[in-house]
C-alpha cells in the first residue's frame, strides 16, 4: 500500500501516466489515458473530477519535457490566433467544472463521465474521417475566425477532459507542418494551455494535497513516457498502432457512456 492505494491500483495509475507521457512525446496514445483512468479510478473516489484534476500537474510537467525536446521545431507564430479563444474556453469550462453545489452551471459527475466517453468516440470518428474533415476545414474560413473557434473549443475540451488533441490536430494539420514541427508546435500550445488551466482547478479547490502527493509519486514515470513517445514518433509508422488504439478507446468510451446513462 502507498498513499492508501493498493499496488494494483498504483500500477493502473502508472500505466495511464505512462500513456499520457507518450502522448506528450508526440505518439498519439494520450486520448486513451483519461477514459481508462475514469473507468477504473481507485475506489471510484471523487469520480471523474478527481481523475481530471490528478492528471493536470503531471501534464504540466510533461509539457516542460516535451517543449524542451521539440524546442527547435516550434512554429510560435501559429499559436497567436488561438490565444484569445483558448482563454475564453478555459473560463467557460472552469464554471462548468465547479462543484455542482457552488455553481448552477456546473456539470454533474455523471454528465462529465458521459462527456469523456463521447469525446473518446469523437476522437475515433475524427481519425477515421480526418482527410475529408481537414479538406472541409481548410476552405472558406478566415485565419482569425478559425483561430477563435478552435481556441474556444480547445480551452473547453482541455479543461473539462484533457481532450483537445483532436482539435489541435485539426487546426495545425492543414498548415502543412513537417512531422517534428507539428509535434513541437502542438506541445508548445498545450504547455501554455495547461498552465492557464491551473487557475480554475485551484479556484475550484480540486487540486488537493493528497492528490498532489499522488502526482509526486508518479513524477519518475513522466520523462520515461515522454521520451518513449518521442522515440516512437521518430521510428514508427501510424498504421502499426492506430487500429489497436482505436479499438481500446472505442471500448473504453462506450463503457463510460453506458455507465453514465445507467446513472
Amino acid at each position: 500500500m502507498l498513499l492508501g492505494y493498493s499496488w494494483l491500483e498504483l500500477a493502473w495509475l502508472g500505466l495511464t501516466v505512462f500513456l499520457l507521457g507518450m502522448g506528450k512525446g508526440g505518439f498519439p496514445v494520450g486520448p486513451v489515458a483519461l477514459p481508462l483512468l475514469v473507468l477504473l479510478w481507485p475506489g471510484r473516489a471523487g469520480g471523474p473530477r478527481t481523475a481530471v484534476a490528478f492528471m493536470l500537474p503531471l501534464l504540466c510537467t510533461m509539457d516542460v519535457v516535451a517543449v524542451w525536446l521539440y524546442r527547435r521545431h516550434i512554429a510560435w507564430r501559429l499559436l497567436l490566433p488561438l490565444i484569445p479563444g483558448a482563454l475564453l474556453g478555459v473560463l467557460l469550462a472552469g464554471l462548468l467544472m465547479a462543484s455542482p453545489e457552488e455553481s448552477g452551471l456546473a456539470i454533474s459527475d455523471q454528465g462529465l463521465r458521459l462527456l469523456i466517453g463521447l469525446v473518446g468516440i469523437s476522437f475515433v470518428l475524427y481519425r477515421c474521417g480526418r482527410r475529408w474533415l481537414l479538406r472541409r476545414l481548410s476552405q472558406g474560413q478566415s485565419a482569425t475566425g478559425r483561430g477563435l473557434l478552435f481556441g474556444v473549443g480547445s480551452g473547453i475540451a482541455s479543461t473539462m477532459a484533457h481532450a483537445a488533441g483532436p482539435l489541435a490536430q485539426m487546426y495545425f494539420l492543414p498548415q502543412g507542418l513537417r512531422k517534428m514541427q507539428l509535434a513541437g508546435t502542438i506541445a508548445a500550445f498545450f504547455f501554455g494551455l495547461n498552465l492557464v488551466k491551473l487557475a480554475p482547478f485551484i479556484i475550484n479547490r480540486q487540486l488537493t494535497v493528497p492528490l498532489l502527493l499522488l502526482d509526486l509519486a508518479f513524477l519518475p514515470v513522466v520523462p520515461l513516457g515522454v521520451l518513449t513517445g518521442y522515440g516512437l514518433v521518430r521510428l514508427l509508422k501510424e498504421h502499426w498502432y492506430a487500429p489497436f488504439l482505436y479499438v481500446i478507446l472505442t471500448a473504453t468510451s462506450l463503457t463510460l457512456i453506458a455507465q453514465a446513462l445507467r446513472g
